[in-house]
């Protein structure tokens, strides 16, 4: 399951001891929308070795600005609370899965 980031609620989410990812996207783009739909498969076989959350740009600019993303889609994987590595672009399944668990 993914769930929606929203300002207010980023400090506790870093807070959290389970790895982490962040996904940049935007309603307006198409290849968000793709790499949104390839992230809801993988999360049912994550089975909560890594909690994803989405980060609606256009919604919470702040956010993207923070972690300097200048490209969309972009995942920014978390361990202890830290940028750990991150992916631009539309990715496969097998890709996803691979990044979200290394």
């Amino acid at each position: 399951m993914i769930k929606e980031i929203f300002s207010g609620k980023l400090p506790a989410v870093l807070m959290n001891p389970t790895p982490f990812a962040l996904e940049f996207g935007s309603d307006q783009l198409a290849d968000s929308q793709r790499l949104h739909s390839v992230l809801e498969r993988v999360s049912n076989s994550l089975h909560n070795q890594v909690e994803l959350y989405y980060v609606n740009v256009d919604k919470v600019p702040e956010v993207q600005t923070m972690y300097e993303v200048k490209d969309l889609p972009t995942m920014i994987l978390f361990k202890n609370g830290e940028p750990q590595d991150k992916i631009t672009g539309y990715h496969s399944e097998k890709e996803v899965y691979k990044f979200l668990t290394q």
